[in-house]
C-alpha cells in the first residue's frame, strides 16, 4: 500500500522540484521497500555495463525489436502520460526507447545513479529538454491512482527474487493505470528451455560465463499471466513472444567482431538476428522466444480504489 504522502499527482510533475538532471527522489517509502543495498547494486551494475557493453549490433537489434512491439501494441502516445518502468537502457546506450513513448513520457528506476545517467543522456548535450524521471520502487509507485494512460514495462518485473514481489509491482501498475489504459509488459520466458535452465544456474556461474550482466529473478509463465492479470481485472488482449535469436551467442559474435576492430553495426548480423524473429509466428514460438510479451487493458468501467 502506498502512503498518501508519497502519491504525486502527475499533472504536477513539473512542480516536483526536479534537479537539473530532471531527477526527483521520492521520500516516505513504506519500510523495507527501498534499500541502500538494492539501489547501490544497480548503480554499480550500470557502471559495469558501460565498461563492458554488449555489441552495438545487439543494442540496435533489441531497440528495433521493442520498437516493433510498441508500434503494434501501443495506443496513440501523443495524449496523456506514458510510464516507462526502468531506465537502464537510457543510462547505458543511445539505442533506447524513451523518445518513442511520446512527449508525455515519464520514467522511473530504483537506482539514483541509473536515473541520473538516463536523464543526462536523454536530455542531450544542449540541455534543451528536461526528461521527467524519478527514483522509485515499482512496488510503491509515487503516482496518483488512475493517472497514467499507458505503461510500458520491458523486462522490469523479472528482477525480483520472489513472485510475490512481481504480484505487488503488477498491482501497483494496475492501480496507476487509468480505465481504458494500456499496459505492455515483457517477462523472461520460462517456457524457453535455455531461459529455464539459466534461471536454475547459480548467479555467480552465469556472471562468470557472461551469460547475464546482472541479477535475474523470478518470472511469470503463461499460466501466471492468465491468473494474475485476471485477478487484477486486467483484460489480456495479446500474448506473444519476442527476441528469438539465441542471446549469448549473438552477443559473443558481436563482441568478437568488435574485438577485431570492426566497429559499428553489422548489417549482416542485424539481418540474421531479425530473421530469427520470424519464429514469433511459428508453432514453437513459446519455446524459442526469450521474452513473453503481454498487452492488457484496464476496462473503462473498472472501479478505482484509492489507497489510504
Amino acid at each position: 500500500m502506498v502512503h498518501a504522502a508519497t502519491r504525486i499527482q502527475l499533472q504536477r510533475a513539473r512542480e516536483l522540484g526536479l534537479t537539473d538532471d530532471g531527477v526527483h527522489r521520492t521520500d516516505g517509502w513504506p519500510s523495507g521497500l527501498v534499500t541502500r543495498v538494492s539501489s547501490a547494486y544497480w548503480d554499480g551494475i550500470g557502471d559495469e555495463v558501460v565498461r563492458h557493453d554488449p555489441s552495438e549490433t545487439w543494442r540496435v537489434y533489441m531497440q528495433g525489436a521493442y520498437r516493433d512491439l510498441l508500434r503494434r501494441w501501443l495506443v496513440d502516445a501523443r495524449e496523456g502520460p506514458t510510464l516507462k518502468t526502468d531506465l537502464f537502457e537510457e543510462a547505458v546506450t543511445a539505442h533506447h526507447l524513451f523518445s518513442d513513448l511520446g512527449p508525455n513520457a515519464i520514467g522511473v528506476d530504483l537506482s539514483p545513479g541509473v536515473t541520473h545517467a538516463a536523464a543526462r543522456r536523454v536530455s542531450g548535450a544542449d540541455r534543451r529538454q528536461t526528461p521527467r524521471m524519478l527514483v522509485a520502487d515499482l512496488r510503491a509507485l509515487p503516482f496518483a491512482t488512475a493517472s497514467l494512460k499507458r505503461i510500458f514495462s520491458g523486462s522490469s518485473l523479472d528482477h525480483f527474487e520472489q513472485k510475490t514481489d512481481i504480484a505487488v509491482a503488477l498491482a501497483e501498475l494496475e492501480r496507476c493505470l487509468a480505465p481504458g489504459g494500456c499496459l505492455i509488459v515483457t517477462f523472461d520466458n520460462p517456457h524457453n528451455p535455455i531461459v529455464n535452465v539459466r534461471n536454475f544456474l547459480p548467479f555467480r556461474l552465469m556472471r562468470a560465463l557472461k551469460l547475464v550482466p546482472y541479477f535475474v529473478g523470478a518470472t511469470y509463465g503463461r499460466d501466471d499471466v492468465a491468473r494474475e492479470f485476471a485477478a487484477l481485472g486486467l483484460r489480456v488482449t495479446h500474448l506473444s513472444t519476442m527476441v528469438h535469436v539465441p542471446r549469448a551467442p549473438a552477443i559473443w559474435i558481436g563482441r568478437i567482431r568488435e574485438g577485431l576492430g570492426r566497429r559499428g553495426v553489422s548489417a549482416t548480423l542485424l539481418r540474421l538476428f531479425q530473421a530469427c524473429d520470424r519464429l514469433e509466428h511459428s508453432a514453437i514460438r513459446f519455446r524459442t522466444g526469450y521474452y513473453l510479451a503481454v498487452r492488457a487493458e484496464k476496462p473503462k468501467g473498472a472501479p478505482q480504489v484509492v489507497a489510504g
